[in-house]
């Protein structure tokens, strides 16, 4: 059994069009297709319980963020393999049994796959090292000005320059748009998908930390292909979805990287956070979903 977990928000079309493929390709495949839909008011819930009678619904009465709405619908699960699912995406046909059989063949504890925009066969630049300290530095940071060269050296390491993602390899961060992991090694790592004090960003990357730390592996598989609309729901509401992103992105240093590093990064940010709340507001950005 497989259970794909997709949250979603306010994407009903991008949401049936997933379905729709999960529904098309599932062939013989045991599956436990769950849809946590944040309290939506575009009728995306109503549109599940109308069009797609085989999928468990969960409609919790308010929004749950990425990270609580995965872990709801962990929580409610059966099977194995777990696979974490964005609702902007479209399984191409081969993508699960590929999938299955790499996590079959094998000892890995969790695998992503190539990600290409709807329209075209360009690849999206997925898959990362897991950030260290000084790369939070540089990158959110006036430090990176006054170190460009470090900071640009640093960059292209972690996000592993010169691989065009067409090809299996090992690497540390994949997307949480599309994971697929064993739940034995969820149940090594505290038994839920998320840490739920991430709201949208930086789940993936202390999730895989934490597998990586306690000794599992983690794959990118050239060969299969999902299709990805990207950031179909924050696009919603920019402002609001970058206000979350620096708050997720100190939790995520505090957790991993200190009380008092957080403090200092929290400091170092804030001309860049002014900066980007002030270009919002001038192209008028909402700031609430």
């Amino acid at each position: 059994m497989i259970a794909i977990i997709i949250v979603n928000y306010n994407t009903r079309e991008p949401l049936r069009r997933c379905l729709d493929s999960i529904r098309r390709e599932r062939g013989d495949l045991a599956l436990d297709v769950i849809v946590v839909d944040n309290a939506s008011k575009d009728g995306s819930a109503e549109m599940v319980r109308a069009d797609f009678p085989e999928v468990t619904l969960i409609a919790p009465p308010e929004n749950t963020w990425f990270t609580g709405g995965n872990n709801l619908g962990y929580a409610h699960s059966t099977g194995e393999l777990v696979f974490i699912l964005n609702p902007d995406t479209v399984i191409l046909p081969g993508t699960l049994p590929t999938l299955i059989q790499y996590m079959e063949t094998h000892t890995v504890a969790a695998i992503t796959c190539r990600l290409e925009y709807p329209d075209s066969a360009a690849v999206q630049a997925t898959c990362s090292r897991v950030p260290r300290y000084l790369d939070l530095l540089l990158g959110y940071s006036f430090l990176g000005v006054l170190l460009a060269p470090l900071r640009e050296e640093r960059r292209r390491a972690m996000w592993y320059d010169g691989w065009a993602r067409d090809s299996t390899r090992a690497v540390e961060v994949i997307p949480g748009s599309c994971m697929l992991i064993r739940r034995e090694w969820l149940r090594k790592v505290g038994d839920r998908v998320f840490d739920p004090a991430l709201k949208l960003y930086f789940p993936e990357d202390d999730l895989c930390a934490r597998l990586i730390a306690a000794g599992g592996a983690i794959h990118f598989v050239g060969e299969a292909v999902i299709k990805h609309e990207e950031h179909a729901s924050v696009k919603q509401a920019q402002r609001l979805a970058s206000r979350i992103y620096f708050d997720d992105l100190i939790t995520f240093t505090r957790k991993h990287y200190g009380a008092a590093g957080a403090l200092l990064l929290r400091g170092l940010i804030i001309p860049t956070r002014a900066a980007m709340e002030w270009v919002q507001r001038r192209r008028g950005e909402r700031d609430r979903f």
